[in-house]
């Protein structure tokens, strides 16, 4: 068998790996640049964030922005991505989510507009009416004429330049945002339940119809699966985790380069009660990684 080699550089030329960050301090993010950028030779990098960390390499771009706030985030995300990214492809990365092994690289993947990681929530069409599943709920038996599509992570994810372009391209396309379905009160508080205002959930659970009638390619689950991971689930009964080309996941943080070091935000008692999580620790110390634990 041959050897597994790094993206060609004509395929290198289509991507630029991108991290947007509304904070101050964004060394986290440039760190996750710079990781996935020797992971994939020829890529352009670029950091959108309101301030360049001192320590960020001439190998990657500063695009100065405004602050952001977690909702700002998507916002900016799902209308201003294009406005940065400039090759036909952007590889999005985080401080929490970056490329793992560059050598997984497939060039098939650029036949998708949009490609990330299936998580735990996913949107059931059925016929008395359509409905959410969380905690992979929808991995097991549905009843009959119930079909669900799982969102698609977009913290590290693949997305064409037609995909980010979709919103200024198509003027009649809106974001639809439904009444929060978690209300408490004394004193009165309000979320949504299925997360309806995150980027990824509009693009690949709510709006994803319409996307697809306007000619956007959404990846199979089962290339999804081997792209990159989120939170383990049922559906990954089976997948090595040395083979997944990225993951992310808010719980694990990239802490440093030199040497690589991963801080989880979870102590290891809650490390084991969460499905697959301490499997992925293990593989990112196989890697090389030193794992923090919180205390």
């Amino acid at each position: 068998m041959s050897e597994r080699s790094y993206i060609s550089a004509a395929s290198a030329r289509r991507i630029t790996l991108v991290s947007v960050s509304g904070l101050s301090d964004a060394q986290a993010a440039g760190w996750a640049l710079v990781l996935s950028q020797s992971q994939m030779p020829g890529c352009k990098a670029v950091l959108c964030s309101p301030v360049r960390p001192a320590d960020l390499p001439d190998s990657v771009e500063h695009v100065a922005i405004g602050p952001l706030d977690y909702q700002g985030y998507s916002w900016f995300m799902l209308f201003m991505l294009w406005r940065v990214v400039h090759t036909e492809f952007a590889l999005v990365v985080q401080d929490d989510g970056w490329v793992l092994d560059g050598r997984l690289w497939r060039d098939e993947w650029l036949q998708y507009d949009y490609l990330g990681a299936p998580v735990h929530l996913a949107h059931v069409s059925a016929p008395e009416g359509d409905y959410w599943s969380r905690g992979f709920g929808w991995c097991n038996d549905l009843p009959q004429g119930h079909h669900a599509v799982p969102v698609l992570n977009g913290g590290f994810s693949l997305r064409s330049q037609r995909l980010m372009r979709v919103f200024a391209d198509h003027p009649q396309l809106r974001v639809e945002v439904p009444a929060p379905d978690l209300v408490a009160p004394q004193p009165l508080q309000f979320a949504w339940g299925q997360d309806a205002l995150n980027e990824d959930v509009q693009l690949t659970g709510i709006l994803r119809e319409r996307l697809q009638a306007l000619g956007m390619r959404f990846a199979p689950l089962e290339v999804a699966i081997h792209f990159a991971i989120e939170y383990a689930g049922p559906l990954h009964k089976g997948v090595d985790a040395l083979g997944l080309f990225g993951h992310h996941a808010r719980t694990r943080k990239l802490a440093g380069l030199q040497p690589l070091a991963v801080r989880t935000s979870l102590p290891p008692q809650e490390v084991a009660a969460i499905f697959g999580e301490a499997e992925m620790l293990r593989m990112l110390e196989q890697r090389g990684y030193r794992i923090d634990y919180a205390a």
